[in-house]
């Protein structure tokens, strides 16, 4: 039976293009012949692969499931090839990886820099929570990382790391109360919060919440926001204007932090009180957030991905900012 499994690379390119032009131009074709060739693999399948909208298109689901297969397969050639090319005898294992930006940047990219990692081919991929889950579910990566779980029989789900979560200014301006970087104590601070400016980004939605339901008791009804980004740095770079406040993770101020660049604005004095057991006031810990290794369930894990996990575990206990 003869396929059209030709037009495969056509087929992606419209996918991840998301227009028939863009593929076009990266296939240096034709829009028309674009379209002839979408248009014979989807008789091919017998069904539409694609939702035309204007210059835009759209993916079906079985767009969406094929998508997935060509993916799978698109990896698994590049396993092939790189064990191919391995050395002495010795296939190259390839490391396939999907994560948030930030903890692939900071934490994950020293890491594979590393000499125990000289032989893994590695693919890093950046994405949000979701994406994360179903480039692990549907096995274009063998080992994901996100900060937040889901309800899946697919996927299985491990703490892999631990950082605190810190609010960051930057020069706060003295005088405004009688803490450090003149940030107000007591009840005033959470009005004093309630007053400032707040860059956001991505996906901080839940890094926010995490941190004023710890610090303050409660997510604030509204926050005064100057600035939104698509990348922490973003939002670091604006603090470090003068822009506003943020809530970013601890481990990625050490280089501002050294330049001066952003201060750590002090937490409220929240103690609680506990005259029972005679220790008087205590201040809360600072708030943490999580990382979550993802794994397919009953999936078998191969030495590069234990050795990741490992590597990401003795990270987590020699990191000063890692200890809860």
């Amino acid at each position: 039976m003869r396929t059209q499994t030709k037009y495969i690379d056509t087929f992606v390119a419209a996918i991840e293009a998301g227009s028939f032009v863009r593929a076009a131009e990266q296939l240096h074709v034709t829009p028309s012949t674009v379209s002839y060739q979408i248009r014979q693999l989807e008789e091919w399948v017998g069904a539409p692969l694609f939702e035309r909208s204007g210059r835009r298109v759209l993916p079906t689901a079985l767009g969406d499931r094929l998508y997935g297969i060509c993916g799978s397969f698109i990896d698994a050639m590049g396993s092939l090839r790189a064990a191919a090319r391995g050395q002495a005898g010795t296939p190259r294992e390839v490391l396939r990886i999907a994560t948030g930006s930030s903890f692939g940047r900071y934490v994950l990219t020293p890491i594979l820099a590393q000499p125990a990692f000289a032989q893994t081919v590695v693919d890093l991929r950046f994405g949000s929570d979701e994406e994360t889950w179903e480039a692990v579910a549907s096995g274009r990566a063998d080992i994901g990382f996100a900060y937040t779980v889901t309800a899946s029989n697919t996927l299985s789900f491990a703490l892999a790391y631990r950082y605190p979560l810190v609010l960051i200014g930057a020069g706060v301006a003295a005088g405004i109360g009688d803490g450090p970087n003149g940030t107000p104590h007591g009840a005033t601070f959470a009005h004093w919060l309630a007053a400032s400016d707040f860059i956001t980004y991505d996906d901080c939605e839940v890094t926010f919440t995490r941190w004023f339901e710890t610090q303050l008791g409660t997510m604030p009804s509204a926050l005064r926001t100057r600035g939104r980004c698509s990348e922490i740095e973003e939002a670091i770079a604006l603090v470090a204007a003068g822009r506003g406040l943020s809530i970013v993770p601890r481990y990625m101020l050490d280089d501002a932090l050294a330049l001066g660049r952003v201060a750590i604005v002090a937490e409220p004095t929240l103690a609680v009180e506990s005259h029972a057991q005679g220790i008087g006031k205590q201040a809360k810990p600072p708030p943490l957030d999580t990382v979550y290794g993802v794994t397919r369930e009953g999936a078998l894990r191969d030495s590069a991905t234990v050795m990741l996990l490992d590597a990401v575990a003795q990270a987590q206990e020699s990191s000063e900012v890692g200890r809860p």
